[in-house]
């Protein structure tokens, strides 16, 4: 279905498509620039290339498929747009080689997958704290909240309180760990 809005002066075509495209890009912009910019050490190239990159996602997102993650697609789109930038820029000598630059980004959306499937397994694993311990990392870590703060407004010493927070982190990597096993994807 396409729509038209007003913009200034202007009639906007926005389909369905464009606007699926605007969510996953939105989402997955900052993450895609820290990809390029691992693979091209300078910031002004990087805009560039992000530019250039965000032109022929857009073009392509048609095949897109929508089951797949968008960010390993769109690290694809990437990857090619920084060897033409280098290629058109002709500045080989003075950065990494084409080889190089092929290993970082492997290696990046390896990691960044990894780390994507360790924040489900913590997320999962908080759900399955006791309630005492679960409010314990709440307070500690989802507020700027000191432990000598806390400590005061729980009542609790301090030292018992890195105990018990030790304990709970332990605890938390460990379900972790054992999660991401169980998934064939822990090293």
């Amino acid at each position: 279905m396409t729509r038209y809005e007003t913009q200034g002066d202007y009639l906007v075509k926005i389909s369905q498509q464009n606007e699926e495209f605007v969510r996953r890009y939105a989402r997955d912009e900052g993450r895609l620039r820290r990809y390029v910019s691992a693979l091209v050490p300078v910031a002004s190239d990087v805009d560039d290339i992000m530019q250039e990159t965000a032109i022929a996602l857009i073009r392509k997102f048609e095949q897109f498929d929508p089951s797949q993650p968008f960010f390993n697609w769109a690290c694809r789109f990437a990857l090619y747009e920084v060897m033409q930038y280098r290629k058109r820029k002709q500045t080989r000598s003075r950065h990494f080689s084409e080889e190089v630059v092929e290993a970082i980004a492997a290696e990046y959306r390896e990691h960044q997958n990894l780390a994507e499937e360790r924040t489900k397994a913590l997320a999962d694993c908080l759900l399955k704290l006791d309630e005492p311990d679960r409010r314990l990392v709440e307070l500690r870590y989802f507020s700027e909240e000191t432990i000598d703060s806390l400590s005061h407004r729980i009542q609790e010493p301090v030292a018992r309180l890195y105990r018990s927070l030790a304990r709970i982190r332990y605890q938390l990597a460990a379900c972790v760990r054992k999660a991401i096993a169980a998934e064939g994807t822990y090293e």
